[in-house]
């Protein structure tokens, strides 16, 4: 932990690098030591940035550059000068690509996810954490991947999605108790109990900051106490249990004045607002409020006054310099007046009356501009009716053309009960059943597509065997494949296969590629429905030996209402709706999605899933 390492490093830096010669590793393992400390030692952060940078340059170490202006970033990280300290980070992420050192690179792109989560800009950091999760998984490093999906995990607990951040620190805390890392524990518990306070389970939430705790009392490290004693202050407000609420946020208040941060005690004054007006001492609540409010603005004054102090100098610099070239033009120009006078003015001459030319040709242009950018606001506004018009008449033909073909298929069912019917008649009554049902299925496509196609669907996640799931969706399509004669088979696992999913999405994507490849398959050929898995991805696989898709067309695949050349092998009907819906499903769970195919050789639809 940071704590560890205080006193070795202000006390005893000098005796140390007498005692042991100075090369890059004793460099690399100082660095190591340094970025690990808090706000206590901001001092000792600055000057073995400086020291490293300085020894590297006598010893030509190219990487020191990289690791001291990585140290000068966390040093104006926790000192809330974050425009410095993004400054710093994006020169060790470029130095970092240029040299193609790929663990430097992932620990800049999550020094800039840190610090634009303390902007309050959440989305831009999940996507430089998700940047930061592709290199780690593809580096396969244990630790580095524990971090990560704990990191990615915290940042969906900021954008209010408790589920999403539990799916990721799930994941966390099975590679933990696979590999052993207890030290990374502490972050799991921290971001599982703030996921359970989003989701109002205050009790549960309590649990993990009190595990929390007791691994912290041991490390004696103030700013993580300072997180404990807040979260469950906080949480003992949720559960109205005010005297431990009080006793805790006291506890952080006092952590937060000895460790010097002004952020944290900021956040602490909030806190205690919020005890306070629980309690009904709404002058007490106020007076925190207040307390809150000046030292948080005083944050951001302070944070504003060094960036328009930096933006005046650079300023005075560039115009120091524009009125030195103006100075020498000016001698230039005098040296050259003289000679050059009767040249000049028939030039000026020229000039004006260009000039002038091109005023007249711009304001027509400009009025010409003007009338087009009207008209394109007209035909916009008029586009936007019209759109508005095409939904709602969808949604009103697609649910009144609903009821018709339920009344359909509940008399077709109805008809085939009476015994004196002919083989050809029921027959007969069975493809109107079936064409009814098609119908219906495809009016539920249509309004699912322009009602829910952009719309987060809410997931319940459960833990499940996906093998044996598999094996019952596949058998409900069995009657279907016998009709047409065709071999449907699943390949699965002797053992198990379990996965974390939402039981409902998983079956809609599965009964979707299912029934597009019996659609596109020729009688007496086979479809094969496959589950596997490895350390860290679940497959699913529906391979078919269909008509199969040209490889140009292949791209347009999962648009809404796709029509390519393909067509059902049986006169089927085909929306082009089925494979669009399919994407947005794997989407939601966090999955991809890729297609094999070859015409005349089939298609194979492969779904990863991770772990």
């Amino acid at each position: 932990m940071r704590a560890l390492y205080i006193i070795a490093v202000s006390v005893c830096m000098g005796w140390v690098a007498q005692a042991q010669p100075v090369d890059t590793t004793y460099l690399k393992d100082l660095y190591d030591r340094t970025i690990s400390f808090n706000e206590e030692k901001l001092d000792s952060i600055e000057w073995v940035a400086a020291y490293i940078e300085k020894q590297s340059s006598s010893l030509k170490f190219g990487k020191g550059k990289i690791l001291a202006n990585r140290l000068r970033g966390y040093h104006s990280e926790l000192s809330g000068n974050y425009e410095n300290a993004i400054r710093y980070y994006l020169f060790t992420l470029s130095a970092s690509r240029e040299s193609s050192i790929t663990e430097y690179e992932i620990a800049a792109l999550s020094d800039l996810a840190i610090v634009y989560s303390a902007i309050k800009q959440p989305e831009k950091a999940k996507d430089v954490y998700m940047q930061s999760l592709r290199l780690v998984e593809k580096n396969g490093e244990v630790s580095s991947m524990i971090s990560s999906y704990c990191n990615i995990g915290a940042i969906y607990n900021l954008l209010n999605m408790p589920d999403s951040a539990l799916y990721f620190l799930n994941v966390a805390h099975r590679l933990i108790n696979q590999h052993h890392h207890e030290e990374s524990l502490p972050f799991v518990y921290n971001n599982t109990g703030n996921a359970y306070f989003k989701k109002q389970q205050f009790l549960k939430a309590l649990g993990y900051f009190r595990q929390n705790k007791l691994i912290h009392d041991k490390t004696r490290n103030s700013a993580d106490l300072w997180v404990d004693h807040l979260n469950i202050g906080d949480a003992y407000i949720e559960l109205k249990k005010y005297d431990s609420a009080t006793l805790h946020t006291d506890s952080a208040l006092q952590l937060a004045i000895s460790l010097e941060s002004k952020s944290k005690e900021a956040d602490t004054y909030a806190l205690f607002a919020k005890l306070y007006e629980k309690l009904e001492n709404y002058r007490l609540a106020y007076g925190y409020q207040r307390k809150w409010y000046q030292l948080d603005t005083a944050l951001v004054n302070e944070a504003s006054g060094r960036t328009i102090v930096e933006l005046q100098e650079r300023f005075n610099a560039s115009d120091r310099e524009n009125r030195n070239r103006l100075l020498q033009a000016e001698v230039e120009h005098e040296k050259l007046r003289n000679k050059t006078l009767s040249s000049l003015a028939s030039a000026a001459v020229l000039i004006g009356l260009l000039v002038g030319l091109l005023l007249v040709v711009y304001r027509r242009s400009n009025r010409k501009l003007v009338e087009v950018n009207q008209v394109i606001v007209r035909q916009k506004e008029k586009l936007a009716d019209l759109n508005y018009e095409k939904n709602s008449l969808i949604s009103i033909v697609s649910h009144d053309l609903g009821s018709p073909f339920a009344s359909i298929a509940m008399w077709s069912q109805l008809l085939e009960k009476d015994n004196s019917l002919t083989p050809e008649q029921r027959n007969a009554l069975a493809r109107i059943r079936e064409s009814s049902l098609n119908g219906e299925r495809l009016i539920r496509n249509i309004l699912e597509i322009e009602k829910q196609g952009t719309r987060h669907e809410k997931l319940e996640l459960e833990e499940m065997d996906v093998a044996a799931f598999t094996d019952h969706l596949v058998s409900t399509h069995l009657p279907a494949a016998q009709r047409k004669e065709v071999k449907l088979q699943t390949i699965r696992p002797q053992l198990p296969v379990y996965l974390l999913t939402d039981q409902h999405l998983f079956s809609r994507i599965l009964d979707n590629l299912v029934s597009n490849a019996i659609k596109f398959t020729f009688s007496g050929k086979s479809i094969t429905v496959s589950v596997r898995e490895d350390k860290d991805h679940v497959e699913l696989e529906v391979a078919d030996e269909g008509i199969g898709i040209p490889k140009e067309e292949q791209h347009f695949l999962f648009g809404k209402y796709a029509q390519l050349s393909a067509r059902p092998t049986a006169g089927e009907s085909s929306t082009g709706l089925g494979l669009s819906i399919v994407q947005r499903l794997v989407n939601e769970l966090n999955g991809t999605i890729l297609v094999e195919s070859e015409p005349g050789a089939g298609t194979t639809f492969t779904v990863r899933f991770s772990k």
